[in-house]
């Protein structure tokens, strides 16, 4: 039986398309079939589905990978009706979010989901207590988080796509603090990924670090435009636009990571951060909030508490000058 993963591949590069992408070199014997066009085409009603799932009688187990709860639901419904198996990966917390948002019928739906499913890989203990807690009786349910290491052999190729200006922002600046985030979202109404608290943290720590560099990037600048112009504005009043440099488009951002002396993670809700793991596999420092579970490495902060975070940060790069 051939495992077949869906979701979502490169670009844009985010924790679940470069996790994806770097199974497909270790597996190469597995599938890997791309989510955005994939459901693209069962949406508009294409027979890509017909032809992958019901109609295709050589066994498979489909792997799905996605936030899409509503997804993964369509694709065990349609290897109830095939030869198939169904597995799910949950990265974050979609799964949570969506059961509780739901009625009594999409309710028994998931459940249904989860006790059928061959297996249920979730990244971090929380995810899996959540589903215990809907009484699923499914054994093989398991926790692994979604880290493997970057492929070392494409660094020079990856930094060949970075522009000169951010390259000598690098090499200008120091210390070089990083964050990302997939674009400007947000959570219960607040900045999801904290840009709003990395910029008062630059202006911060500016008045020690004079040449403080912070490096945010975003996989996509045009979502939520209005609260980006307001972000930069902000900057150009607190007087640290050549502090802060955004970095956007599709990169791959493992280069960097090994260049900088701190990663922050400010984010009010979140997985098993990629981002966090590639660091810490680069020996950089990471403080994150505390909105989950996190690397027993990481320095932790109150979530959205500025003064925590902010002593937090002071501390890494005091213990980082000293050295």
């Amino acid at each position: 039986m051939q495992d077949v993963h869906i979701g979502p591949l490169p670009p844009p590069f985010g924790g679940i398309s470069v996790y994806l992408y770097r199974l497909s070199k270790l597996n190469k014997e597995e599938l890997f079939i791309n989510y955005y066009k994939w459901f693209k085409g069962f949406n508009r009603f294409k027979p890509w589905w017909l032809k992958d799932v019901i109609f295709d009688f050589k066994k498979k187990n489909f792997i799905f990978h996605s936030t899409s709860i509503r997804d993964a639901l369509i694709l065990y419904f349609l290897t109830c009706f095939s030869i198939h198996e169904f597995s799910l990966v949950i990265h974050g917390r979609s799964l949570k979010i969506f059961y509780n948002k739901s009625n009594t019928l999409i309710k028994f739906s998931i459940r249904k989901m989860l006790n059928n499913a061959k297996y249920v890989q979730v990244v971090n203990p929380e995810y899996k207590d959540f589903i215990k807690k809907l009484k699923v009786k499914n054994e093989n349910i398991f926790i692994k988080n979604a880290f493997l290491p970057p492929p070392l052999e494409e660094e020079n190729k990856i930094l060949d796509t970075y522009k000169t200006e951010l390259m000598d922002f690098i090499k200008e600046k120091t210390p070089l603090i990083i964050a990302n985030g997939s674009s400007i979202i947000f959570f219960n109404n607040v900045d999801l990924y904290g840009l709003d608290m990395c910029i008062e943290l630059t202006a911060k720590l500016k008045k020690d670090y004079p040449n403080l560099g912070f490096l945010f990037a975003l996989a996509n600048k045009n979502r939520n435009a209005p609260y980006l112009k307001k972000m930069m504005l902000l900057i150009k009043k607190l007087k640290i636009e050549d502090n802060f440099y955004f970095l956007s488009g599709h990169n791959e951002l493992w280069p960097i990571f090994k260049k900088a002396d701190l990663l922050v993670r400010p984010t009010n809700t979140d997985g098993d951060s990629i981002s966090i793991r590639e660091a810490l596999y680069f020996k950089t420092s990471v403080v994150a909030s505390d909105v989950t579970s996190r690397p027993k490495e990481c320095y932790i902060f109150k979530n959205r508490d500025f003064r925590d975070f902010y002593s937090k940060c002071i501390k890494v790069l005091k213990i980082k000058v000293k050295n």
